[in-house]
């Protein structure tokens, strides 16, 4: 594990925050699409959404502030990892609800199973 680490690192500090933020934009962009083709665009389901996309924002910079204060980057690199890998599967549920083709075995993966 520890190999892995030392083998991950971003490049520069800014991708740190650029990446997630692109992906949140851009998830951003894809739900008011979705909202605006099911004339379902609500002021008050936006600003919950919001919220919550800039506490993924604040956790962002909680891990740069940890990879300073305790001089260790694990926090960061798993904030950005999983904040990307959600915001990279919101994307995609996005888009499948937009009518893009998804591959089956992503759809089952990310749906739940109805019982």
């Amino acid at each position: 594990m520890e190999e892995l680490m030392k083998s991950i690192h971003f490049t520069n500090m800014w991708w740190a925050i650029l990446a997630p933020m692109i992906l949140i934009i851009v998830d951003i962009l894809t739900g008011l699409v979705i909202a605006w083709k099911n004339s379902n665009f609500k002021s008050s389901i936006m600003r919950t959404g919001l919220s919550k996309k800039f506490a993924e924002l604040v956790y962002v910079l909680i891990g740069i502030l940890t990879k300073f204060a305790l001089g260790t980057e694990l926090i960061l690199y798993f904030t950005v990892i999983y904040i990307c890998f959600m915001e990279l599967s919101s994307l995609v549920e996005n888009c499948a609800e937009l009518g893009v083709k998804i591959p089956d075995k992503l759809k089952e993966k990310l749906s739940p199973k109805e019982e």
